[in-house]
């Protein structure tokens, strides 16, 4: 949960940064906020969805075998 709560901030700062370079359309701002949090934050996220399977999803994943048969 984290790693959601550090990307707020780029999020929020980023517009600001790039109004004082007169871009203000909001979904330029937004798209290029997205890009630059994306890039920081790759491998923080592939870290995590890289990690081991947790109880619940192991019970899922034997739960969806056992329909498959």
């Amino acid at each position: 949960m984290f790693r959601w709560q550090l990307s707020t901030p780029i999020l929020a700062i980023v517009p600001f940064i790039l109004f004082k370079f007169n871009i203000s359309n909001f979904w330029i701002t937004a798209l290029i906020a997205n890009l630059i949090g994306s890039l920081l934050f790759f491998k923080v996220d592939e870290y995590i969805f890289s990690k081991e399977l947790t109880r619940f999803q192991r019970l899922r994943k034997k739960v969806l075998k056992r329909k498959r048969v």
